[in-house]
């Protein structure tokens, strides 16, 4: 019996930013990450990631995520995510791009690190980027922000991936 292949998304895991403890992180906010994934995603799997990654150490940071889950892993590119597509690709990432858009449960949905524009063809824009208590940055985005727009913080969801499916429903 073949096994049923899981979505994951996670966003801004921004490891190594030691200062997002001072923004309200729990200190071991890395640990409860990393074990939270370790414990749902299988090797046949895929993981979303709607980026920022981390801040310096890259390479064990990237290749993490390959090398411990052994998943399929998809980097949709944060505003600290700042190598060539190249190097994602050579460090743990199976694709990277700006956004992606997927059909499920008869919705179209736009996935990406940043809010979008609604453009009357997707019904949901899954993103990261603000995190839970963001408002100032927000600001910057109230002309694209609508209904149309979900917001996902891993400060929203125990540090734990969700699986898009249920983000959908």
């Amino acid at each position: 019996m073949k096994k049923e292949i899981k979505i994951w998304v996670i966003t801004d895991t921004h490891f190594n930013h030691k200062k997002l403890i001072e923004y309200g992180r729990p200190k071991d906010f890395e640990n409860q990450l990393r074990n939270n994934l370790k414990k749902v995603v299988s090797k046949d799997d895929i993981l979303i990631h709607l980026g920022d990654v981390c801040i310096g150490q890259d390479e064990e940071h990237n290749n993490w995520f390959k090398k411990e889950l052994g998943c399929k892993t998809w980097l949709l590119i944060g505003n600290h995510d700042n190598k060539s597509t190249t190097w994602y690709l050579n460090n743990g990432w199976d694709a990277v791009m700006e956004k992606m858009s997927i059909c499920i449960h008869s919705k179209n949905v736009a996935l990406s690190h940043y809010p979008l524009a609604w453009d009357g063809y997707y019904d949901v824009n899954i993103h990261g980027h603000f995190h839970d208590t963001d408002k100032r940055r927000q600001l910057d985005f109230m002309d694209v922000m609508n209904g149309y727009n979900k917001l996902l913080a891993v400060e929203h969801t125990e540090y734990k991936p969700v699986l898009l499916s249920n983000f959908i429903k």
